[in-house]
């Protein structure tokens, strides 16, 4: 049996999407550009550079300095409102955290799962975690780190997008697909339509 669990955050355990759309719609309009609901969709969970591409990638220096603005009102305005967690995810994470060592790897920047630990109070039930902001590397890299330094063999990571999917095969762990999310994923180890499901789950190596 699987010992360790490591999470997505974005589309597995909070959806934000409202949250940060208005975060970004107000700082967008210094810069000429309108976000629509489509488009917060389609980036969340992105990486930073891969935002700047989408969004300005005729002008990738005005690109930097807008998603830098953005991110860092995004976690003042998350760790004072928060996000919408989705039904079922604090009392899944605590019965999972008394069978379980619990991780999150995420591709946002320095501060946003702090924001989401701290306004849900769940610090206490995840052992490490690690994003893109901190390392600067991608989704694959920064799970075999959280591996790497807290000495886990094995894990199965919880995702929603093919781009989850395709960070595991790289980091050679399972997959599962939070079909509840945004993304749709073709392959995947197992599948969930509510986060609850993961307490019942067999999980074999």
């Amino acid at each position: 049996m699987y010992k360790t669990i490591i999470f997505d955050l974005d589309g597995t355990l909070w959806d934000s999407t409202k949250q940060i759309k208005n975060v970004w719609s107000k700082i967008a309009k210094n810069y000429g550009l309108t976000i629509n609901d489509n488009e917060i969709n389609k980036i969340m969970g992105f990486t930073k550079e891969e935002i700047v591409e989408y969004l300005f990638c005729d002008n990738k220096k005005n690109g930097e300095k807008f998603i830098t603005e953005c991110q860092e009102e995004e976690v003042v305005y998350l760790s004072k409102y928060g996000g919408n967690i989705y039904s079922n995810t604090i009392s899944t994470i605590e019965e999972l955290s008394k069978k379980y060592e619990l991780y999150i790897v995420s591709n946002c920047q320095t501060g946003y799962i702090e924001a989401f630990l701290s306004y849900y109070n769940l610090n206490k039930y995840f052992k490490d975690y690690e994003c893109s902001g901190n390392t600067l590397k991608d989704k694959s890299f920064n799970i075999r780190e959280i591996m790497k330094r807290n000495k886990i063999l094995n894990a199965v990571y919880i995702g929603d997008t093919d781009k989850d999917y395709q960070a595991t095969r790289q980091a050679n762990i399972k997959f599962i697909w939070a079909k509840y999310g945004f993304g749709i994923c073709k392959k995947y180890d197992f599948a969930i339509k509510d986060i609850k499901e993961l307490i019942q789950l067999k999980l074999e190596d």
